[in-house]
């Protein structure tokens, strides 16, 4: 009965986005998702399996070239006005305010394309786009003409002897279900009030190419000085456990992390997961590994972000040079994690952390 309650809310969630939204637009997920394809840096990354005239839905990131003008102002906010849930609205300048124009107007252009939600910072964009019916050309060539004209407002502000533009090429990130949609709309709504955590706690969100632990050089992001911390706990689970030995490994973490123990470990099993998420709620601190290392951009998500602004967290990238947007790893990558995660708890504290540059 618990199941299909779930399946009824689930369901019902659907129904509101699909009133909201309406009924088509999610691609099917392709097999051709399965091969790799080496990414090329200097380009934006398209999916080159995915087909950009099929109606779906899209989110949209534009960053501007440097040494544009800002597009808005953030408020001076008080801690207390940065709660989760706060709703904090740009003040836009007078190009930001041709921006949000613009963005209004790629419906009136293109009556196969509707704009869901956006927001205009101080440097970049973001907005969430649905594909209502097929389009005749790709979609890169229909948001073309809406980059183009952002960039003609920016060149009628000053006299120029070329034109010149205003953002770097977008990416899209293509949205497969409801709830990646809901995420989504949710994000771009906080993405004010996140920028804001950012902008007040910039020690808590640095992030670091070369961080020596030990014989190895990682990636960081996040409060480094956990490292410091005298008891950092691995966290392994082994799948061939007994429901009592992984309720036995349980309660000997969450009694190691209420004396103050630091869980470190990809967290990648669900009762690692589950592990974390109770330290996590006793007060507690987590470093976790991970496959990815960190873009020029790069902040946590979710409840991640809300951790690292209270200095409780630590991403380490032991591949630093993998910054793709999703993970690579299997089992193997998976196995050798644990392993750093091990080596880096039986290092001495006060030897553990050396950074580079």
């Amino acid at each position: 009965m618990e199941k299909q309650d779930g399946k009824e809310k689930q369901d019902g969630k659907k129904e509101d986005y699909i009133r909201k939204f309406g009924a088509k637009g999610f691609p099917a997920r392709n097999n051709a998702q399965q091969f790799k394809r080496e990414p090329d840096r200097s380009r934006p990354r398209r999916a080159w399996f995915h087909d950009y005239c099929a109606p779906g839905y899209y989110h949209i990131t534009a960053t501007e070239e440097d040494g544009r003008p800002a597009l808005s102002s953030l408020p001076n906010l008080s801690p207390a006005e940065l709660k989760s849930g706060s709703l904090i609205y740009p003040d836009l300048t007078e190009l930001g305010k041709k921006i949000e124009t613009e963005l209004k107007s790629i419906s009136k252009f293109h009556p196969e394309l509707r704009v869901l939600q956006y927001v205009i910072m101080p440097d970049h964009i973001h907005f969430a786009l649905q594909v209502r019916t097929r389009l005749k050309r790709k979609l890169g060539y229909l948001l073309a003409g809406f980059f183009g004209a952002c960039s003609s407002h920016y060149n009628k502000m000053g006299e120029f002897p070329e034109f010149m533009s205003l953002f770097k090429t977008f990416h899209d990130v293509i949205i497969f279900n409801h709830d990646q949609l809901e995420k989504v709309i949710a994000y771009i709504r906080d993405n004010p009030r996140r920028a804001l955590i950012k902008r007040k706690n910039p020690e808590l969100f640095r992030r670091y190419l070369h961080l020596n632990i030990g014989e190895r050089e990682y990636a960081a992001f996040g409060n480094i000085f956990l490292l410091r911390h005298y008891n950092l706990m691995p966290v392994r689970i082994h799948r061939r456990w007994s429901e009592k030995e992984f309720s036995d490994y349980k309660d000997e973490c969450l009694r190691k992390a209420a004396y103050g123990a630091i869980p470190i470990s990809p967290f990648i099993h669900p009762a690692e997961k589950e592990i974390m998420n109770l330290a996590l709620e006793m007060g507690g601190s987590v470093i976790k590994l991970r496959d990815c290392g960190f873009e020029e951009r790069f902040k946590p998500r979710g409840r991640e972000f809300e951790i690292c602004a209270e200095g409780r967290l630590l991403l380490l990238a032991p591949w630093p040079e993998n910054v793709g947007r999703k993970s690579t790893a299997g089992y193997t990558e998976f196995h050798t994690m644990n392993d750093f995660a091990a080596a880096i708890a039986k290092m001495p504290a006060d030897t553990r952390l050396a950074i580079k540059g």
